[in-house]
């Protein structure tokens, strides 16, 4: 699920969030099952009378051939979605043998985002487009897809509708990823290092992350989950989430975030060079068991946790857990709305391709589609499914889903332009000031002057 970014400038960190173990170079995957188009129906005689000459009826034409061009990362074998990307080709494949999806494959979700908005700047966007943004909507790459939705009520009630994503009266995008974002801790080495249970309050979490360092081992990264933990800290104090939705970024509660976090510089619970790390780098800390707890959506436990990187058993020491209470919300956890898929606006230029898309979106996010995310991915997207009557669903997913139940505040940020176009990186410059020797002032000063523009 970071790919939030403005044109023009460089990719985000949730970019970067779903690329571990991404490989290098691109090829075209070419769509599962036979291309060839329905069998003609044969034309039956038309009844008349004895004396006239009978009157051909023409043979059923058969649906025209058509193919939808779909650049992704999504299908690389050892991302977490492979499997359901399969699933969704070769069953779509089957019930509609006459559309063609060319897959084509990006190396890794930042060169994938780089590629589709450079292709749509030369006119040439791809038909499905994943990870759509605000500003592409506003470039007129995408296609509004609320009259689609409202002209089916049976298919647009199937989603949850926090999850659309909206301007106004339009609907450019679709959510294919819908989580919550726990705390996933180690407890082999909170075990290791002393610790019994996992922290429910502020200075618990405090308590246990000396525990940790004390043991030799890092308590986090904030590479993978820093910007989370910010917006945990700011959605635990009264006012926090108003503070957000008003883009009122000199806050108070903001500069109590910054604080807090100013905690793990000064203790050195982060990594030295963390303010030079990658994403990647970042998460195998973990995989490697040299940190104790990170903050990341339900795709990461196939892509992660499960990850042949790490070792067999490290799924039976993970636990999931809301954020520590901050302040007087309690403990947290943050409903995340991720990976927005949109479709092409050009495709109102091609009556037959418009149709063809909106029959492969109808099929991918439908009640089954939802379902075979969660078994085949161990990733719900936004459509609402009833995990209670769902027979598989891995226990690490489970566990991950049912964070939120324990948790004193559940929240989604508010969909501002800032929240929205910025995703999971808009305190970042704060946070870089404070790794770079920055006083929590000058992290203030830094994260207001680079949102100033959302005012």
């Amino acid at each position: 699920m970071k790919s939030k970014v403005e044109f023009n400038k460089k990719i985000s960190r949730r970019d970067a969030l779903k690329m571990l173990g991404l490989g290098i170079g691109a090829f075209v995957l070419e769509s599962c099952g036979n291309k060839a188009t329905d069998t003609p129906v044969p034309a039956q005689p038309t009844k008349v009378p004895p004396t006239a000459a009978p009157t051909a009826i023409p043979p059923t034409a058969a649906p025209k051939a058509v193919s939808l061009r779909y650049q992704n990362h999504w299908t690389k074998e050892t991302d977490a979605h492979y499997k359901g990307m399969q699933w969704l080709y070769k069953e779509f494949n089957a019930k509609y043998p006459y559309i063609t999806i060319d897959n084509i494959l990006n190396p890794d979700g930042v060169e994938s985002f780089k590629k589709i908005v450079a292709d749509c700047a030369a006119g040439d966007c791809p038909d499905i487009i994943h990870e759509g943004n605000p500003d592409m909507w506003k470039a007129g790459y995408l296609l509004d897809l609320a009259p689609y939705l409202n002209e089916d009520p049976a298919w647009k009630n199937l989603f949850i509708p926090s999850t659309f994503y909206t301007l106004g009266d339009v609907t450019w995008g679709l959510c294919a990823e819908f989580s919550p974002m726990p705390t996933i801790w180690n407890t082999r080495i909170l075990e290791a290092a002393g610790v019994g249970d996992l922290p429910k309050t502020w200075d618990e979490f405090m308590t246990v992350c000396e525990k940790v360092k004390a043991y030799g081992k890092l308590p986090t990264s904030w590479e993978v989950g820093g910007s989370h933990q910010w917006h945990n800290i700011i959605a635990s104090q009264p006012g926090g989430l108003d503070a957000i939705a008003a883009n009122q970024f000199d806050a108070p509660q903001m500069k109590e975030a910054f604080s807090r976090l100013k905690t793990f510089v000064d203790n050195k619970w982060i990594p030295d060079n963390e303010l030079e790390i990658t994403w990647q780098q970042s998460i195998a800390f973990f995989v490697a068991e040299e940190t104790a707890f990170y903050i990341d959506g339900a795709w990461t436990i196939v892509n992660n946790i499960y990850s042949s990187g790490a070792a067999p058993d490290l799924r039976d020491y993970v636990k999931y857990a809301p954020y520590p209470a901050a302040s007087d919300n309690g403990s947290t956890v943050e409903l995340k709305v991720g990976t927005p898929l949109a479709l092409s606006a050009k495709l109102k230029d091609d009556p037959a391709k418009l149709d063809a898309a909106i029959k492969f979106f109808k099929f991918w996010f439908s009640e089954e589609g939802a379902k075979q995310w969660i078994l085949l991915c161990q990733s719900p997207m936004g459509i609402d499914v009833d995990l209670s009557k769902l027979e598989g669903v891995d226990p690490g997913l489970l566990g991950h889903l049912s964070a939120q139940a324990s948790a004193k505040t559940v929240y989604s940020l508010p969909p501002t332009p800032a929240v929205v176009e910025r995703g999971w990186d808009d305190c970042q410059s704060g946070l870089d000031t404070m790794l770079s020797g920055g006083s929590v002032d000058e992290a203030m000063a830094a994260y207001q002057n680079e949102m100033s523009k959302y005012k």
